[in-house]
């Protein structure tokens, strides 16, 4: 006949193992190597293909050599799973409105804050010239960005923040990082908005793979931007802020499936205990 004794070991998550503030200097560290990491490249000409590398280097690496260390891996640390059909289009549609709704927040945010000559230049080299570029481009920003920065600030910061101050606080705090990180005040509004946006989603249904998705889509906006002739050279609008009309439909789009997405619950289980010596 076998046994299992009881044992006094604490549940295997990472968070309830590892001290909170050592994870949050951990997150910290990665930011910021992965922010160095990227000025070595821009030192060396190199901006496009920085974006990628210093993603993986600096943040995506470090954090899954500390998940993989606890019982389910990745995964189940970091909260990442199979995405629910319905919520996952509920989550793409209002994360469109919410380009809408941030980009008219950053277009009034530059009245009163011009963009630095600095960042207009990084932009324009940042624009590809040649498929070769476009698809480097494509892959740091709208792929390896989303991940490292949704694992990083929601996984990570966030959860920090949640288990040690509550829900709402968690949501707020990793959303003012986030947009404070991007180290630029005309941008600091408007990402730290959507920031909130994808830490809701985070909190509203335990995944991961939704802010991740939905960061995606954002920066999809913001590469189609780039390479279309609508902002970059002539600073035209894009057409979804010429009309106000789009505006207002947008926002009642985004309240409606925002209240929607909520609706479904956590997605997320507890991470797997370790197992247990068995005793004959």
């Amino acid at each position: 006949m076998e046994n299992r004794p009881k044992s006094n070991t604490p549940q295997a998550d990472l968070f309830a193992t590892v001290n909170n503030y050592f994870l949050l200097f951990f997150c910290v560290s990665c930011v910021l190597s992965s922010m160095f990491i990227q000025q070595l490249f821009i030192l060396v000409g190199q901006y496009r293909l920085g974006i990628g590398v210093s993603s993986i280097v600096g943040i995506v690496l470090p954090m899954v050599l500390l998940a993989r260390k606890f019982p389910g891996g990745v995964p189940a640390q970091l909260r990442l799973s199979r995405p629910r059909l319905h919520r996952l289009i509920l989550v793409i549609v209002a994360t469109v409105a919410a380009v809408v709704l941030v980009d008219q927040i950053y277009v009034i945010n530059q009245r009163f804050s011009p963009v630095p000559e600095e960042y207009a230049d990084q932009i324009r080299e940042l624009r590809p010239d040649g498929a070769l570029q476009f698809i480097v481009t494509l892959l740091g920003l709208c792929f390896l960005v989303p991940i490292a920065e949704e694992v990083v600030f929601r996984g990570m910061i966030q959860r920090i923040f949640a288990r040690n101050m509550g829900a709402f606080a968690g949501v707020f705090l990793a959303g003012a990082i986030f947009g404070a990180v991007h180290l630029n005040a005309h941008l600091l509004i408007s990402i730290t908005v959507f920031g909130l946006f994808l830490g809701y989603l985070f909190q509203a249904t335990g995944n991961l793979v939704y802010p991740i998705v939905a960061h995606s889509i954002f920066n999809g906006f913001a590469l189609w931007q780039l390479v279309s002739d609508t902002n970059v050279e002539a600073g035209n609008l894009p057409i979804y802020l010429q009309d106000v009309r789009w505006v207002v439909a947008a926002l009642v789009v985004f309240v409606f499936l925002v209240a929607k997405i909520r609706r479904g619950g956590s997605e997320s289980s507890p991470a797997p205990l370790p197992a247990e010596p068995v005793v004959e």
